[in-house]
């Protein structure tokens, strides 16, 4: 489970509600906190992955069941290891 971030007291200030939930979810944080309904849509669209992060991450998923044994793996020429299929897998919700 990743941890929450905690809220924007500003509720009226979307801008910077993006802004921080944007460097929320790059810092690691699973979601934050928000202190009027107003702010859900924008924190909501700050966490939601892109159809471009999915796509990657089914790679990802995909390129390690092709090669279940490998350490490392190369996409698009750029290597990838098992902390990126740990992270593939939670982004697209497949538990171990």
């Amino acid at each position: 489970m990743l941890p929450l971030d905690t809220l924007h007291a500003d509720f009226a200030d979307m801008e910077g509600l993006k802004r921080i939930a944007e460097e929320a979810r790059a810092d690691g944080f699973g979601g934050m906190l928000a202190i009027h309904p107003a702010q859900v849509p924008v924190i909501n669209a700050a966490f939601t992955p892109s159809e471009e992060e999915l796509s990657h991450a089914r790679a990802v998923v995909a390129a390690f069941a092709a090669q279940p044994n490998a350490g490392t793996l190369q996409i698009d020429r750029r290597m990838i290891d098992r902390p990126h299929l740990v992270l593939a897998k939670r982004l697209l919700g497949i538990a171990d």
